[in-house]
């Protein structure tokens, strides 16, 4: 090369070659930059979607939604659980707790647990309004029945007791709290598995009402195993769920010794089940009722729930 040209000079088509590369780089940043800024702004819009978007049933009112559903509540409902609260459409406690978890704990709840809730709450309010404000809610799951009990009655001091706390309890705990400080000081949870050996008796205090919604399967029979336990009849108001008509015992883990027929009598080892829903609810009233309860059956709204019979059981 002649030492007064560049490499350039010599060869034109390696410097067109560096500016279409170089052409390119920018190009192809561009376009990135562009996208990256489309995608943010998809997000950005979708965000606000989700938090003003009119749903279908938002032209309707709350008494009017499907509330068997297990979509979840999501925050864009809670105009509409305030709107229906203040003229009356519906109850004004559920409609302030269903604005109140929109809000606060979007998108974690089923619409049907909040209508249930609700329900066997008003059930229990009703036949045992004042006393015993001992309560114990076995098989608590979320924990909302035990909290719309206190709203209905701040007195009441609730005792729930699961297998486990889930995250879903504790949110909805720590959330509705912020509104009514009573929940946090007048509800206590406890992990027990009412299985165990032993746990039956001193799970569920002397003076405690009991109550349980939808405890599985032999699980509503362990909650009467616990109410009618050491030979005391605590009032008790069940709703049951699930009858399999070959329920399983529970009797491999080392936790839940000698599981076996013998703790629901009831049951006669297991025929009763054969026969269906309502011949194993029978078993159990008459059984509460040959103990020394005065035993009702009561209906709640179908449209919550096909499984809406709730057993009430009062010691005479």
């Amino acid at each position: 090369l002649h030492p007064s040209l560049e490499p350039a000079q010599h060869f034109p088509a390696v410097a067109l070659s560096r500016a279409m590369r170089a052409r390119s780089m920018r190009r192809v940043g561009r376009v990135a930059a562009a996208v990256a800024a489309g995608a943010a702004a998809v997000v950005a819009s979708s965000a606000r979607r989700c938090s003003t978007h009119v749903l279908p049933r938002h032209e309707l009112p709350v008494s009017a939604w499907r509330k068997n559903s297990r979509n979840k509540l999501a925050r864009g409902d809670a105009e509409s659980f305030e709107e229906s609260g203040r003229s009356g459409d519906s109850d004004e406690l559920l409609c302030q707790v269903g604005a109140e978890i929109c809000r606060h704990a979007p998108s974690v709840l089923p619409r049907k647990e909040l209508f249930e809730a609700h329900a066997v709450a008003r059930l229990v309010h009703q036949h045992f309004p004042g006393t015993p404000l001992e309560v114990a809610e076995l098989c608590a799951g979320c924990g909302l029945l035990a909290i719309f009990l206190v709203l209905l009655e701040p007195q009441r001091r609730l005792r729930c007791l699961d297998i486990r706390e889930t995250p879903l309890a504790s949110r909805l705990l720590e959330s509705l709290s912020q509104r009514w400080p009573v929940l946090g000081q007048q509800i206590l949870r406890e992990d027990r598995d009412l299985r165990g050996e032993g746990a039956a008796g001193p799970a569920v205090a002397r003076d405690s009402l009991v109550v349980s919604c939808h405890a599985c399967g032999t699980l509503t029979d362990e909650v009467i195993a616990a109410a009618t336990a050491e030979s005391v009849l605590r009032p008790m108001v069940l709703v049951p769920c699930c009858h399999p008509k070959r329920p399983a015992l529970q009797t491999k883990q080392p936790w839940r010794l000698g599981q076996t027929w013998d703790r629901w009598p009831w049951l006669e080892d297991g025929a009763v089940c054969l026969d269906g829903a309502a011949a194993v609810d029978e078993a159990r009233q008459a059984y509460l009722s040959s103990l020394g309860y005065d035993v009702s059956v009561e209906f709640m709204d179908g449209s919550i729930t096909v499984q809406n019979r709730a057993i009430v059981a009062r010691p005479r």
